[in-house]
């Protein structure tokens, strides 16, 4: 049963990403994409029952697999080069020569008899809790996609559809990303690694425009230096252990700590951490459903969950205290990064990049509360960051644009959508949801990790620091955003019938009444998901979740009764507050009002439109102003996580 779980969750993406390609009409298409989705999330809810039922468990499958999985690498490799080559790219092509000097040697020269290889999966609660992430946000987004990659190719003008080969990529992420969190030898979590790289790069270069080709490159390259260090973790853990087994690795502690910070870039390159976050910025040219599936919501989620996989290994060391700081100013720094960005789908790549950050920063903290912190807050930010994405993804197929200005009102227009997406930003800021109460659990975390007698403990101040400016910069863009959403003229008529497609329409409500009721019944989910997960790790929860509480020495969190109080606070409005067509007057803009429009007439008695904008203080918070100190300081802050590990 176990076997055959993992044999679907793995295989039958790819299997379906075939069928995609082989099918060119969307209406076809379509049955077979939905198909893999129920396949996949029934798969993945009754692995978690498995899980939960007898505890986390290893598998060999035949050993042959191994010699499948090396011949694929060396066709990747062959492939990575020859795009190298083809787009002329100095950097892939010295990156690959340096994969292609190394793995060779490494599997016909160094590679020690009697190394430890098996076993080659394990299945935990964690990787299960990704593997739901995966599967059923994932493959939500693989529907959404449905509607989207038709109206995407009717607004260019395309001769030819190009969908077939789009979802077979996005399929057969799916797989490789499941296959990638079970992997439990290097060898194959390399391999995996790389097939993301490959989907990756394939979905971002899609509509083959010049920007799409230069963020494609620039994702290439950069998740090429976490392929390198990858293979460099695995020489060095076969020296000094003599074995490439994760389980096996992290019970040596100290000794490995130098392959630890190797993959620990590896991750940290996949999640965009600076001084790599532009591939990611990069990456949003990409349509929509590429944006929430690889760079929301799963592939750069395998950083972060590789940084907490490894979080038992380096704990109690400076290297761990150096995560820390450095998952914390990525937080802070790209939060205040994101107040200065216009287009909305810039602002939810930074702060995909913060949160992720963060998420980095609690495996650094390395406490049982600040790894309960960082599993909640893998949870919680997919569906509400892949809720976010699917949103603006509709309200751009309906204005044609990703700028916020050019969203202003659109609440009037949209009402459906718009409060949708308004919801999902609540989701990231407000109480009772799940995002802001992992949030608080990190800040508890370190806040309870400044200890005289704990090694590192000195630097955690900088890192509450930074945790508290990050917090508050991410008040500052949802808001600034929402104001925008919801900024209107007073109108007398009602909103205009809002068409969307019913994939579009399925999806984003079935995100947002996840968003709601994983938050209310977040004791339940820390209590039976969560908990299990960072206790598997070796970390025991310090409070108490029974019941629907989270309770404390000072008191108790309740989720259902804020739920309410929230909904109430919103809804109120809308429920008490009754507006009559008579009494609505037009706003006074300095001049003769042209009916109930949002005009005046101006000089030669010409009706002019009123506009306004918002204000985004470029001058201060900029790229171009913070990234002159924010790159330099993070490759200070990587060769600091380096230079500890050394001495």
């Amino acid at each position: 049963m176990k076997e055959a779980l993992i044999s679907i969750l793995i295989f039958a993406p790819l299997f379906f990403g075939f069928i995609c390609l082989l099918i060119k009409n969307w209406k076809l298409r379509a049955p077979f994409v939905i198909i893999s989705a129920i396949v996949l999330i029934v798969s993945s809810v009754i692995l978690l029952l498995e899980v939960l039922a007898t505890g986390s468990f290893s598998l060999s499958p035949w050993k042959g697999w191994d010699k499948v999985i090396l011949i694929c690498d060396y066709i990747l490799m062959a492939y990575f080069f020859f795009i190298g080559f083809q787009y002329r790219h100095p950097l892939i092509i010295s990156l690959m020569l340096v994969q292609a000097v190394l793995l060779p040697l490494y599997e016909f020269g160094w590679h020690h008899e009697g190394l430890e290889v098996t076993p080659y999966l394990h299945v935990d609660m964690l990787s299960v809790i990704m593997a739901l992430i995966i599967s059923i946000i994932g493959s939500l987004i693989c529907v959404y996609a449905i509607n989207y990659m038709r109206d995407h190719e009717e607004h260019l003008h395309l001769e030819r559809t190009k969908q077939h080969w789009f979802f077979f990529y996005l399929v057969m992420f799916l797989g490789a990303m499941n296959g990638l969190v079970f992997a439990n030898n290097l060898l194959w979590l390399y391999f995996f690694w790389e097939v993301t790289t490959l989907c990756c790069f394939q979905l971002i270069l899609h509509d083959m425009t010049p920007e799409a080709k230069e963020g494609a490159l620039r994702a290439l390259w950069m998740n090429l230096v976490g392929a390198c260090a990858c293979v460099g973790a695995i020489i060095l853990a076969t020296n000094y252990t003599g074995s490439i087994v994760i389980q096996s690795i992290l019970k040596e502690g100290a000794l490995v700590l130098l392959p630890l910070a190797l993959l620990c870039l590896t991750a940290f390159t996949k999640a965009a951490q600076v001084p790599w976050h532009s591939w990611l910025l990069g990456a949003m040219v990409a349509p929509t459903p590429v944006s929430a599936l690889l760079h929301s919501s799963t592939m750069v989620k395998a950083g972060v969950y590789l940084a907490v996989r490894l979080a038992p290994g380096f704990e109690g060391t400076y290297l761990s205290t150096a995560i820390a700081v450095f998952g914390a100013f990525t937080f802070a720094a790209t939060a205040f990064l994101a107040i200065s960005q216009t287009n909305a789908k810039r602002v939810l790549a930074y702060s995909t990049i913060g949160n992720l950050g963060l998420i980095i920063a609690c495996a650094g903290i390395n406490t049982p509360l600040a790894i309960n912190a960082a599993i909640a807050l893998i949870i919680f930010h997919a569906i509400s960051k892949g809720l976010m994405f699917l949103a603006v993804g509709v309200i751009e197929h309906h204005i044609w644009s990703r700028n916020i200005e050019d969203m202003e009102g659109i609440a009037g227009r949209l009402p459906v959508i718009s409060w949708i997406a308004i919801a999902g930003m609540i989701s990231m800021l407000l109480m009772p949801f799940g995002v802001l109460v992992s949030k608080w659990m990190g800040i508890e975390a370190v806040s309870g990790a400044v200890k005289p007698d704990v090694l590192g403990s000195g630097w955690m101040p900088l890192v509450l620091a930074l945790i508290v400016l990050g917090s508050a910069a991410s008040i500052v863009f949802w808001v600034k955003w929402m104001g925008r959403l919801l900024a209107q003229a007073p109108r007398a008529e009602g909103p205009p019938p809002e068409r969307m497609g019913f994939y579009y329409y399925s999806t984003v409500l079935i995100l947002i009444l996840g968003a709601i009721a994983l938050s209310v019944c977040m004791a339940p989910l820390m209590n039976g998901v969560v908990v299990p997960a960072a206790e598997a790790m070796g970390y025991r929860f310090p409070f108490d979740f029974s019941g629907w509480h989270l309770r404390v020495g000072f008191g108790l969190f309740a989720p259902w009764p804020l739920t309410a109080l929230v909904a109430f606070a919103l809804l109120s409005p809308a429920l008490f507050i009754k507006v009559r067509k008579e009494e609505i007057r037009p706003a006074y803009i300095a001049g003769e009002h042209v009916g109930m429009e949002m005009k005046f007439r101006s000089l030669g008695d010409e009706p002019v439109e009123l506009k306004t904008g918002g204000y985004y203080l470029e001058n201060i918070f900029g790229e171009r102003v913070l990234n002159r100190a924010v790159i330099p300081i993070g490759i200070i802050l990587w060769l600091i996580i380096f230079g500890v590990v050394l001495l």
